[in-house]
Order: C-alpha cells, then structure tokens, then sequence
C-alpha cells in the first residue's frame, strides 16, 4: 500500500541503488516502528537484495524489511 503511487519507494528501488530517504508514510502504525529502528527522513541507504525481504545497508549494517513495509518509504536515486 503504497502512500504515493507516483513515487519511487524502497520495494521499487532496483538492487544496488544507492537511495536517499525522502519521506516515510507519518499516518501507519508501521512507519512508526520504522523510525524506532533508525529510519528517518534525508538518510542515505543502499539497496542491496530483492526478495520477499528487501536487503538494505543502513550506516554500514545491513537490514531486512518486508516488501510490504519498504512500499511506506519515499526515496530517491543519488549519483553513484
């Protein structure tokens, strides 16, 4: 459930990506254990597996989230 359609989330990032955060869903209960979980707005993140969990690199840790819950985080592509 997507926030935005026309937005670029993390479950639509492609791998390898290096992402800026532009926005998390602020209305769901999700978002709010994403922030809990260091998420926040302006933060850079690299996607780094696709899946049923989509792999990220977050300030040289690597996460898994569901699928479902990157579809509440706006990003953007940055320069590689």
């Amino acid at each position: 459930m997507n926030c935005n359609p026309t937005k670029l989330t993390l479950a639509d990032a492609k791998c390898g990506d290096r992402l800026r955060v532009v926005h998390i869903c602020p209305d769901c209960p999700h978002c709010l254990r994403l922030r809990e979980m260091g998420f926040h707005d302006r933060m850079v993140i690299k996607k780094v597996a696709d899946g049923n969990a989509v792999i990220c690199v977050i300030m040289g840790t690597r996460m898994a989230l569901g699928r479902e819950l990157c579809e509440h985080i706006e990003v953007e592509r940055l320069a590689a």
